[in-house]
């Protein structure tokens, strides 16, 4: 269901500046609207827009909130506060109009409206109309929970609560306030925290060994003077072959296995405290006099 908040203001600079805090708050323009009786309007000239807020112009303050189809119905059973609107809207007063679709944004907007100071009822008349449909609050923001126009719901306003304040029309006995609490649960998820290799490489490091070699080489002596008779073969060619030899160091490596890494994975556990927090609703009960009362 959707709510109509009201706001009268004493100039329309006030509104403007209503209108333009709505919007930056995040509400649509298309839902802020501004009420001009039809004397006025024709005083103005025609209908303009500010701040992409439509000054509406119409048969009356209910036809111009309603829509045609419910402004007949809620005239007859509330006349008193179309006149007082019109009255309003023809002596240079600014009715803006607010039409919210969600409960969250009702305290929002009525709180950007009593920025702006706007007129309660009784400030202008002598007392605020018996059978208004509206629930004004201290500053003068009326709410009423109305059906939007073209909704086609016919149920009587009285039956309804407002939204935004919580008062209870004289048919009702009995207000909910519903008070949020929020609980935590820890849950468990598994995540990457990377990888360990193992790379096998060669390394070279030089080593040194003392080795003994043996080798034969040939040497020559010469003999003289040597007493005795030449040989038979004596002035023949003769030749002697003699072969020496040399030991060499000869490498020769053999691979054993040195030592051995064993990779393996391990499961660990461990208890965390986790630090959040959670939120609830409380409610707060004031009286008539504005002291606050401690009712469970």
């Amino acid at each position: 269901m959707s709510e109509h908040i009201v706001a009268t203001f004493d100039t329309e600079n006030s509104a403007d500046a209503a209108a333009r805090d709505l919007e930056n708050a995040g509400i649509s323009a298309s839902a802020i609207r501004r009420y001009q009786s039809s004397g006025a309007a024709a005083a103005a000239g025609a209908s303009v827009e500010t701040h992409e807020t439509t000054f509406s112009t119409g048969g009356g303050f209910w036809a111009w909130l309603l829509g045609e189809e419910s402004a007949e119905t809620t005239r007859s059973a509330y006349p008193r506060d179309e006149e007082w609107y019109d009255q309003r809207a023809k002596t240079g007063h600014a009715v803006l109009s607010v039409t919210v679709h969600q409960d969250a944004q009702i305290h929002q907007v009525v709180t950007i409206l009593e920025a702006h100071h706007p007129l309660r009822m009784d400030e202008s008349t002598e007392g605020e109309p018996a059978d208004s449909p509206f629930v004004e609050n201290r500053e003068g923001v009326a709410t009423s929970p109305l059906p939007a126009m073209g909704s086609g719901d016919s149920t009587p306003a009285a039956s309804r609560r407002s939204a935004s304040t919580g008062n209870l029309s004289a048919t009702e006995r009995e207000e909910v306030v519903s008070l949020a609490e929020e609980n935590v649960e820890i849950g468990k998820r598994t995540v990457d925290r990377g990888t360990t290799r193992v790379r096998r490489y060669v390394v070279e490091t030089p080593v040194e060994r003392d080795v003994t070699l043996h080798g034969e080489r040939v040497t020559i002596e010469r003999r003289r003077p040597v007493d005795s008779a030449a040989p038979d073969h004596a002035f023949e060619e003769h030749t002697v072959e003699v072969r020496e030899t040399e030991e060499v160091p000869v490498v020769e490596k053999t691979a054993r296995v040195g030592e051995e890494i064993a990779i393996r994975k391990e499961e660990t556990e461990r208890t965390e405290t986790v630090h959040d927090t959670v939120r609830r609703e409380e409610v707060e009960v004031t009286d008539k006099d504005g002291k606050h009362r401690t009712d469970s």
